[in-house]
């Protein structure tokens, strides 16, 4: 788990190099990528302006921030014990996002994050 998620941070890293003096600052501003790991299996969102993927769109609306994404009310879970442990990293707007947490069981993380734990 610690491999994968240093791996993710590397290929965040290696997307927030700078660029030429004359674009940095717009292209940091319009910079949206997260490394989004979800239990042991990890994934790279890259969200552009205007993107029509699901997760974007959610994280636009929650301001990138995945900790304000609005859960599902209407989600029936059960009582399940089958912790998930979601780790998010990466740069929304030009600022750097960390988001840890752990999930009862992958139904909750679903209603919690809706189509960002899903792309």
């Amino acid at each position: 788990m610690r491999r994968l998620l240093c791996l993710a941070v590397l290929s965040c890293t290696a997307f927030a190099a700078t660029p030429a003096v004359a674009e940095t600052h717009s292209r940091d501003t319009d910079r949206k990528v997260f490394v989004i790991v979800v239990g042991d299996k990890g994934s790279v969102l890259s969200c552009r302006q205007r993107s029509p993927k699901p997760a974007c769109v959610a994280l636009e609306r929650a301001g990138g921030d995945p900790a304000r994404l609005p859960s599902r009310t209407d989600a029936v879970c059960t009582m399940e014990y089958n912790p998930v442990r979601v780790s998010a990293l990466g740069v929304w707007a030009g600022r750097p996002v960390r988001y840890e947490r752990t999930f009862s069981n992958p139904c909750q993380m679903q209603a919690a994050m809706g189509p960002v734990s899903q792309f």
